[in-house]
Parts: structure tokens; sequence; C-alpha cells
């Protein structure tokens, strides 16, 4: 068995921004993104009459809906809210939330990885901010 204790660690954070658009939409309706239910939903030619981008938590939860459930499949419920994607207003979130970790860490040490994810090396700054990353 291999020694692991000898091997150099650092410490990264991984952030993933839940349910992001739907999270990003719902927060524009003054919406809580954990409570409210909601689909973001695009109706380009290619989605064969509608395909969920997002879909909010409690979207998830009561009616078991994914990123990929068809419009045809959505139940007819007047409690869930559909509404289309908005690339622009993701991409300013995406920006904002990238400026809250450069409160934290160097800007060479944050990595953005996709629309709604962002690594952060914080192995030379975490102990700034407490005892423990």
């Amino acid at each position: 068995m291999y020694d692991y204790s000898n091997e150099p660690r650092r410490v990264t954070f991984m952030i993933d921004n839940k349910s992001f658009y739907a999270s990003v939409e719902s927060i524009q309706l003054d919406l809580n993104p954990l409570k409210s239910i909601l689909v973001v939903m695009s109706e380009a030619q290619n989605t064969n009459g509608g395909l969920v981008l997002a879909s909010s938590p409690m979207a998830k939860k009561l009616f078991g809906i994914s990123n990929v459930t068809r419009r045809r499949d959505l139940p007819h419920d007047k409690r869930l809210i559909i509404v289309p994607p908005r690339m622009n207003l993701y991409i300013k979130y995406n920006l904002a939330i990238n400026e809250i970790f450069r409160q934290f860490a160097a800007e060479e040490d944050i990595h953005p990885y996709s629309i709604d994810e962002s690594l952060i090396d914080m192995n030379d700054s975490w102990k700034l901010f407490g005892h423990s990353p």
C-alpha cells in the first residue's frame, strides 16, 4: 500500500452554483431560489417543442424535472413557472459571483470552469480567514 502522507497537498475550493440558470431567474422574479417552482425552457427550433435547460431544486423535488425534460413531459400545474433562457443575464451574474471570490483569493488563483462553476486555489490565502479551510 502506498503512503500518501508524503505527497504534497493543496487547498482548492470547487464552487458549483446550485441550479444556476433557475436560481438567477428566481432572483429576478423576487422568489427564493430554493423554494420557487421554476424551469428555464429553451424553445429553439432544434428542441422539438421545448427543452428544459435548468430546473429549480423544488421543481426537481416535486415533479422530478431534469435538465433534459421536454415541454410535452412537464406537468400541467399552475405553480410551475416557465421562463426563457437569458444567457447575457447569466454571464452578468457569473462575473459578479467571481468578483466576490476576488475578495478571498488572488486573481491568478481563481479559475472559472463554466458558467456556474469555479475552482479557487486557496492554498496561499485560506489562513487569512480562519484556522481551518
